[in-house]
């Protein structure tokens, strides 16, 4: 995907939770960690990736009430993934 088609599908989901005030306030939080983990990259050496992917997917899921490593919640998010897309026909 790019980054603006990462873009969209971030708003669109976001819009999915527009009316919840307390996730949106997660939302923000782990937007904005991710943004100074972001800004502190130049200032320190990167860790492994996979290591940086597992540590920010287990503190995302325990931030929302879960615990496991990346494979059980990328299992949980396939299991419990909902698609409300629609598909414009011509």
């Amino acid at each position: 995907m790019t980054a603006l088609e990462l873009n969209a599908e971030l708003y669109r989901a976001i819009g999915d939770i527009a009316e919840d005030e307390t996730l949106l306030t997660k939302v923000l939080k782990y937007v904005k960690d991710l943004a100074s983990i972001k800004n502190s990259k130049a200032e320190a050496p990167a860790p492994d990736t996979d290591k940086r992917l597992d540590a920010a997917l287990k503190k995302f899921h325990s931030d929302w009430g879960g615990n496991g490593d990346a494979m059980e919640i990328a299992e949980e998010l396939r299991h419990n993934v909902v698609n409300n897309r629609t598909v414009e026909t011509w």
